[in-house]
């Protein structure tokens, strides 16, 4: 099973390669450091809400946009059940 920080990894990694960006373009754009880019593609570090928001705008998308990805991609057992009938 993927970490947190796998998921965002991939889900930054994935969007950022639909737009046709290097890592270091990417990172340029978003104003951090290319090893930082590689350390959250790879899932090797937790971002700050500073990092994601600043990663958002890079890929043109807004914060939630992102989470609600990353809650599509957690299994459902995983999820809080509701407790309405």
């Amino acid at each position: 099973m993927e970490t947190l920080q796998q998921q965002f990894g991939n889900i930054i990694r994935r969007r950022r390669l639909e737009m046709k960006l290097g890592q270091e373009s990417f990172a340029d754009k978003a104003g951090l450091h290319r090893t930082h880019v590689s350390l959250l593609e790879r899932g090797k570090r937790m971002p700050s809400l500073l990092v994601i928001k600043k990663v958002a705008a890079a890929l043109e998308t807004t914060m939630a946009s992102l989470m609600d990805e990353i809650d599509a991609v957690e299994s459902p057992s995983r999820r809080p059940r509701s407790k309405l009938k």
